[in-house]
């Protein structure tokens, strides 16, 4: 007997693309390790940067990201026109000397390039510098050389204004919400790639989408069957405690809880009502600060049926190293003036696609000594020492979290990160729910690949056959206490089954008893 396959399949939703005026109405799209870029080319990676006319006499600069190499400095030089030949200029200017180029011949070139902004060049008359030498050798030289030449004055002048024309556009594009956001996302989506185990068993999938078109987006991934039930549900919009955010938190529990599929999203420090992850320790206890009437829709939220199918996160890694001293471009020098973070729902898959990669199941996600995140950009805290979150958070407040119904993502002593302890905004187990969809979706699998018109015995001893198959492939063990029963009630063309069992610790560190019971009925339709 051989079951169906069973991939551990992430769906992220995320702002992927720079403009999605409208809701996202294709399949997913599937990434792994060898076509992000082919991926990012055929996204709208395009937007537009306003610049001061002094600067740029455009106006401004269309910038595109179409591999994610184009985020670095460098590669974006060359393929925008615009600062491509500032660049050209800077080294004309440059070369004037050696090439011995005139005043007129410099201007002509740079006059190829209209674009840009003014560049002056002058010249001095620069006199020879006479010696007290002897008269022959003075007469020498005075026939060798004219009395006068030439020279650039303050060639080295013109270098740097170039350069300061350069730096401050790089400034203006990396200060850029639109660009730092696009590269936040992609820098995840890397991150998931090289830490979270992608590769035929575990899958990415994205969506694009954004506030805007999230409600829309969710109704069609519903309408498309045929794209098959994601594992676990990535929500990369930051997320805060406005009547908009917490209406999105329950747009997508209700979706999760229709495909029975796990939801991470993640919270800004603008959540806890503190102006940066800085001023944390200045709460008090984190559920005690939590009490007040501007949490009423969150309490609320948090008791909706729903909810135990979404988990939120916070605390966002950093993205990469800053440019500056320590990471500077080769084409200009550049300082870049804020840091770049990612989400903390990248890191949170990498490691339950790490767990699953290892142990078969993506329940065990906190078993941070084995699971975790390495090789981390590092950046100088508040306390001097080097971390690669925004916050570093210690185990009391991190208890606070759970508590409050959050699991923070947790720096480790070098450059490492992960998560030691989880719970759902229900305050209940999340891993229990992953596991708890793990095993309902390979059973509606199963529903859609048996035969409809099995009684109601054989049905019991084919599941029972497909389940220990199903449980043994992940590489444990079938539980001893598993039971299923199947009874078909009269005057209904369903059988009801009913499947309880309690998992090992090494599948559910918990050990929580799971019970199911659904309708198996002769068509692929279920209700639970």
């Amino acid at each position: 007997m051989q079951v169906p396959p069973t991939p551990f399949k992430i769906l992220a939703l995320a702002p992927f693309s720079s403009s999605q005026p409208t809701p996202w109405s294709k399949p997913p799209i599937r990434i792994d390790k060898t076509n992000i870029d082919q991926v990012m080319e055929g996204l709208d990676l395009s937007f537009y940067i306003s610049l001061s006319k002094d600067l740029c006499p455009a106006g401004g600069l269309n910038i595109s990201c179409n591999k994610l190499k184009d985020f670095h400095p460098d590669t974006l030089i060359q393929n925008n026109t615009f600062l491509r030949h500032l660049l050209e200029a800077r080294k004309l200017v440059e070369q004037a000397n050696a090439k011995r180029l005139s005043e007129e011949e410099v201007k002509t070139r740079l006059e190829q390039w209209p674009e840009l902004p003014p560049i002056e060049i002058k010249y001095q008359s620069k006199k020879s510098v006479k010696t007290k030498e002897n008269a022959i050798d003075d007469i020498l030289k005075l026939v060798s050389l004219p009395e006068t030449e030439e020279a650039p004055l303050g060639t080295h002048g013109v270098t740097a204004k170039i350069d300061a024309y350069i730096q401050q556009a790089l400034v203006h594009i990396y200060s850029h919400e639109s660009f730092k956001k696009l590269e936040a996302v992609w820098r995840g989506v890397k991150l998931l790639v090289d830490q979270g185990g992608i590769n035929g068993e575990i899958r990415l999938e994205i969506v694009p989408v954004d506030f805007d078109t999230l409600d829309e987006t969710l109704e069609n991934l519903l309408a498309d069957p045929e794209t098959g039930l994601p594992s676990l549900i990535l929500v990369d919009l930051p997320m805060n405690n406005t009547p908009r955010c917490l209406e999105a938190f329950k747009k997508i529990a209700q979706f999760s809880d229709t495909l029975l599929t796990p939801a991470i999203c993640w919270i800004t420090h603008n959540f806890l009502q503190i102006e940066s992850w800085e001023d944390l320790g200045k709460l008090s206890y984190l559920p005690h600060h939590m009490e007040g009437a501007a949490y009423a829709k969150w309490h609320h939220l948090k008791t909706i049926p729903q909810a135990n199918w979404i988990a939120v996160t916070c605390n966002p890694v950093l993205a990469r190293y800053p440019y500056g001293p320590d990471n500077m471009p080769r084409s200009v020098r550049f300082e870049e003036q804020k840091l770049l973070w990612t989400s903390p729902v990248w890191a949170i898959a990498c490691l339950m696609g790490q767990s699953h990669d290892k142990t078969g199941w993506p329940t065990r996600f906190t078993q941070w000594q084995e699971i975790r995140l390495e090789g981390l950009p590092l950046v100088t805290n508040v306390r001097g020492k080097p971390c690669p979150t925004k916050a570093r958070i210690g185990e009391e407040r991190l208890q606070q979290f759970i508590t409050a119904g959050f699991m923070p993502l947790i720096a480790g002593d070098k450059d490492s990160a992960f998560i030691p302890a989880e719970t759902s905004i229900a305050d209940s187990s999340f891993a229990y729910q992953i596991l708890v969809s793990r095993v309902s979706h390979f059973l509606l699998l199963c529903q859609e690949n048996f035969k409809t018109s099995l009684a109601p015995e054989k049905l019991r001893e084919t599941l029972k056959k497909a389940f220990s198959l199903f449980w043994q492939n992940s590489g444990h063990p079938v539980p001893r206490d598993l039971e299923i029963s199947t009874t078909k009630p009269q005057a209904k063309d369903a059988i009801v089954v009913k499947i309880t069992f309690k998992p090992s610790r090494e599948v559910l560190p918990s050990k929580q008893k799971v019970e199911l019971e659904f309708l198996w009925k002769n068509t692929a339709n279920h209700d639970r």
